[in-house]
């Protein structure tokens, strides 16, 4: 049967259900003179391994009895959510002026009804659990999910490979979506996993180029607030960047030393890598690192991009039971075994909502789209563009600047480099001006993405060199695409110079043969 998409902010907003799969139920049977169901555990403290409690459930699939064993996933919930409901179907799902949140699409009880076993737990630092938030540190998060595994393979119902080592993945989005790679760094007793809106790199997602994600950063911390979790010291300090805007090499140090990228060549577990293409808070760009380091690995890897993620989707979302299909058939094959096809190993889904395919990333490139020219830029304390800090808009002072268009139709699946000669003053010697690609037949910026780009106003002549945030976009000769550069967008912290820049950009844009329509 057909599965419906969830579609979630996950972190941040309120759960609603679809359809449950109905699946035969994955378990060896062994004598038994009276079956009985498996009860559920629920509220169980298991110790850490520096003696913190972290609260876990367990929800045997439907249907399994006493002398039977099923694989279990293991699910961990947003920021800012408790441990999932087994009642839960799906993701999490909003809607905000017609633009969808689109996220994980599988909850515990779809999970239980298609024959695995489910475990939910609140995150170390929230709710229930002890010990501090330290944002899925491998070495803390990462090893509170190994005491996870190791309580597990002491129940009933749970199918083990051997001692101590159960048949065990992981799936889930957002928060739930970094400590899959985290704890798979850790313990290799893991079978497969589904991160879906993680990161590769703290820094780049929350303050690349040292300019911080203001408008994400203030409603991640507002949501910790509101849960009253106990934060470490340094997500603390990280909150407090995000309302004055100053970025400290401690808070950049930390953030990298709690980031996955670094360790990712330890992970041998198959790998679906799951992304949305508006993501304001975890851009595709982390998605390409990672996946790319798990290939220099040897590490079986499939990467998925969709319309959703940390932002608002407001163009088509494409064939609706495209994403929770892989999803299960990875489980499918890597926790029960069974011989079924996973799919191409790069999926994306363009502006148009057609699903396109190709072998492996990344795509060779084809050609390329230009932007070359000049002019002046005033930047000013009382500027601003974007919405609700987690989206982008075009902007009304800017330097606009047209992108050449392709002689055919070409997908844009790599970033775009952005080359910058500028000479300004400003009251501030150092400032971030914004890059973003906007539609003009529509004025909607490409896939709501800005990315910050420092300066140095001393009235001296300098040039940097930056990628942009990637977009996937389809081009066609009757593209009109422009380059803008503004001096101020909400999805970071506010423009705090009065000034004027002169800026020279040269930007190129490789381009694709179009996918393999799904």
């Amino acid at each position: 049967m057909s599965h419906n998409p969830a579609r979630g902010w996950l972190g941040l907003a309120a759960a609603c259900a679809v359809v449950a799969l109905a699946g035969p139920l994955s378990a060896t049977a062994t004598a038994s003179a009276i079956p009985t169901a498996i009860p559920s555990v629920q509220n169980v403290k298991v110790t850490s391994f520096d003696g913190a409690k972290i609260i876990v459930n367990f929800f045997p699939a439907t249907g399994l009895e006493t002398g039977q064993t099923a694989p279990t996933v293991l699910e961990g919930s947003g920021w800012g959510l408790p441990a999932y409901p087994d009642s839960m179907t799906t993701g999490v799902s909003t809607s905000i002026a017609g633009g969808q949140f689109v996220g994980d699409a599988l909850g515990p009880a779809s999970l239980n009804a298609d024959g695995f076993n489910v475990v939910t737990w609140d995150n170390r630092g929230w709710y229930g659990s002890g010990g501090q938030v330290n944002i899925d540190d491998p070495q803390i998060e990462g090893r509170d999910v190994t005491a996870i595994i190791n309580w597990l393979a002491t129940l009933p119902g749970v199918k083990l490979k051997g001692p101590d080592d159960p048949v065990v993945g992981m799936t889930g989005a957002s928060y739930g979506g970094g400590i899959q790679l985290s704890a798979a760094e850790v313990d290799h007793r893991i079978d497969v996993i589904e991160p879906n809106m993680s990161w590769y790199s703290l820094v780049d997602a929350l303050e690349p180029s040292g300019v911080a994600k203001s408008g994400w950063g203030n409603l991640l911390c507002f949501a910790a607030g509101i849960a009253r979790a106990y934060l470490a010291p340094e997500v603390s300090d990280s909150c407090a960047s995000s309302l004055n805007g100053i970025v400290t090499p401690g808070e950049m140090s930390f953030a990298q030393q709690v980031s996955p990228g670094p360790g990712l060549g330890a992970i041998t577990t198959p790998t679906l890598l799951l992304g949305g293409t508006v993501d304001t808070l975890f851009p595709l760009n982390g998605d390409v690192e990672t996946y790319e380091a798990l290939r220099a690995a040897g590490t079986p890897v499939k990467m998925m991009w969709y319309c959703g993620g940390h932002g608002i989707c407001n163009l088509p979302i494409g064939a609706t039971d495209q994403v929770v299909d892989e999803e299960l058939a990875f489980l499918d094959r890597y926790l029960k075994g069974e011989r079924v096809n996973t799919g191409p190993g790069f999926q994306y889904l363009d502006q148009t909502g057609a699903w396109r395919s190709m072998p492996a990333y990344p795509v060779p490139a084809s050609g390329r789209v230009t932007a070359t020219g000049s002019g002046w830029l005033e930047l000013s304390p009382f500027d601003t563009s974007g919405s609700g800090g987690i989206e982008a808009t075009a902007a009304s002072n800017a330097l606009n600047i047209p992108l050449s268009a392709p002689s055919q139709s070409v997908e844009t699946l790599s970033d775009a480099r952005l080359r910058l000669f500028y000479t300004g003053i400003a009251t501030k010697t150092s400032t971030p001006i914004f890059a973003q690609l906007v539609d003009e037949s529509t004025g909607t910026v490409l896939d709501n993405q800005a990315t910050p780009i420092p300066l140095i106003l001393d009235g001296q002549p300098h040039s940097v060199t930056v990628p942009l945030n990637m977009v996937v976009w389809n081009l066609t000769p009757s593209s009109d695409i422009e380059l803008q550069l503004t001096d101020a967008t909400d999805l970071y912290f506010g423009q705090q110079a009065f000034g004027v820049v002169h800026l020279s950009a040269r930007l190129a844009l490789p381009t694709s043969p179009m996918g393999q329509t799904q």
